[in-house]
């Protein structure tokens, strides 16, 4: 029976390895992934332990953060890629520069390419595209109903109301830049059946501190690598924010640029925290 058990286990590694032939020509799957979307949909449908190193924007998970880095993936090279031995590069499209990618391409190097998810349907295909390109189309499947059924149930019902919100890119010194049109804190407030104060702009433009004032939002989220450095108290202190920061009691929310300005899998959970700090009367407010 052991014996038979087996076989058997071998004969599905063998289908196994045949399906995955576009992603490697050997028995160990060596991946190298840039893109955070790309590299957390790798992650999320179960490919985690083969990756070997990600680019720099790919924080998440813990795992991913803690592997050798190629550099951030507009900005790859030849060799730092082929230094970690992959048998498949996974990459979002705009990685590059183009010349590189045609040259680890001319080394027999199995290079996939993904469109950057812009709307929940791009993301829904972002995760179908890798699920056929994995040979997991199963847990691909298994992972768009996840996100459906999820975005589901974090739509509000009439009754629940919000905060006015804006969410800038970077508020620093050098000014701030916030989210319009085409940008994932725009689809999460549409989810959220909020208006974006800054839906007029599009994508991420920078706005004048007279602009803020005049909108006075509740709240104000940063993505963390656009403080310049500064905690939450800081940036209250900085004198264009101060007059605004004490009607508000300095309500400013320092969040992880991945989750909130990238497209991934995380996404009801990016959608669940927005709501839970900007909800109108509840318990943690």
């Amino acid at each position: 029976m052991k014996k038979f058990l087996t076989w058997g286990l071998c004969l599905s590694l063998s289908f196994w390895l045949i399906g995955h032939a576009a992603i490697a020509n050997s028995a160990e799957i060596r991946i190298v992934s840039a893109g955070g979307s790309v590299t957390e949909t790798l992650y999320a449908l179960g490919m985690g332990q083969h990756l070997v190193a990600t680019d720099t924007s790919s924080t998440y998970p813990e795992s991913a953060a803690v592997l050798p880095k190629v550099g951030y993936y507009r900005q790859l090279s030849v060799e730092g890629v082929l230094s970690m031995a992959p048998t498949a590069l996974f990459v979002v499209k705009g990685a590059g520069p183009a010349a590189v990618l045609t040259q680890l391409k001319s080394t027999g190097l199995k290079v996939h390419e993904f469109d950057q998810p812009t709307s929940v349907s791009g993301l829904l295909q972002l995760v179908e595209k890798m699920g056929i390109v994995t040979g997991l189309t199963k847990q691909a499947t298994h992972l768009q109903q996840s996100i459906q059924d999820d975005i589901a149930r974090l739509k509000p019902n009439a009754e629940e109301t919000f905060d006015s919100a804006v969410f800038f890119m970077a508020a620093n010194d050098r000014g701030f830049i916030a989210a319009g049109q085409d940008t994932v804190p725009n689809l999460i407030m549409n989810v959220l059946g909020i208006t974006n104060p800054y839906q007029d702009l599009q994508g991420y433009k920078p706005i004048s501190i007279e602009s803020l004032l005049a909108i006075n939002p509740r709240h104000i989220f940063v993505a963390a690598h656009g403080t310049g450095g500064l905690n939450k108290t800081q940036l209250c202190q900085k004198p264009s924010l101060v007059q605004w920061a004490i009607t508000t009691d300095c309500a400013i929310h320092i969040v992880e640029p991945l989750l909130f300005l990238g497209l991934t899998p995380r996404l009801p959970l990016a959608i669940e925290r927005y709501a839970n700090l900007t909800r109108i009367n509840t318990l943690d407010r």
